[in-house]
């Protein structure tokens, strides 16, 4: 399925790198949500032998800035979904996230408003644009 951005009449409009980029953070979102809460179970590397040979680094500065970053991100995904009304967040998380068509009840071109809002909305929490 190919991810089609309006470019006529559309006050939502994202360049085209950025849009790709947003896409696929809604696309990782199940992965990075995972990898937020996996983080603090992480150990740290094993030692490698050589004596002096470990870098000393602080692992929970590590764990807290990584965790930092990733909260960043679902948060904005998360505050952006609540701005789509409730009768379409479902299929424009399931068009953007599995590839899967609009649902029938409404007109596709309602859900490719709200999808490309949607969107806009991700990278605007995201200071980006």
């Amino acid at each position: 399925m190919r991810d089609y951005q309006a470019t006529k009449n559309n006050p939502y409009l994202l360049p085209d790198t950025l849009y790709r980029r947003i896409i696929m953070l809604v696309r990782d979102y199940e992965r990075l949500k995972e990898q937020y809460h996996d983080i603090l179970y992480e150990s740290p590397p094993p030692p490698d032998g050589m004596p002096r040979g470990m870098r000393k680094t602080d692992q929970v500065e590590r764990k807290a800035l990584r965790r930092a970053v990733i909260s960043t991100e679902l948060q904005a995904v998360e505050q952006a979904l609540v701005v789509v009304p409730d009768e379409y967040r479902r299929g424009i998380w399931e068009n953007i996230a599995y590839e899967i068509r609009y649902p029938d009840f409404t007109g596709v071109r309602t859900y490719q408003r709200w999808k490309q809002r949607f969107l806009y909305c991700i990278a605007y929490n995201l200071n980006l644009i």
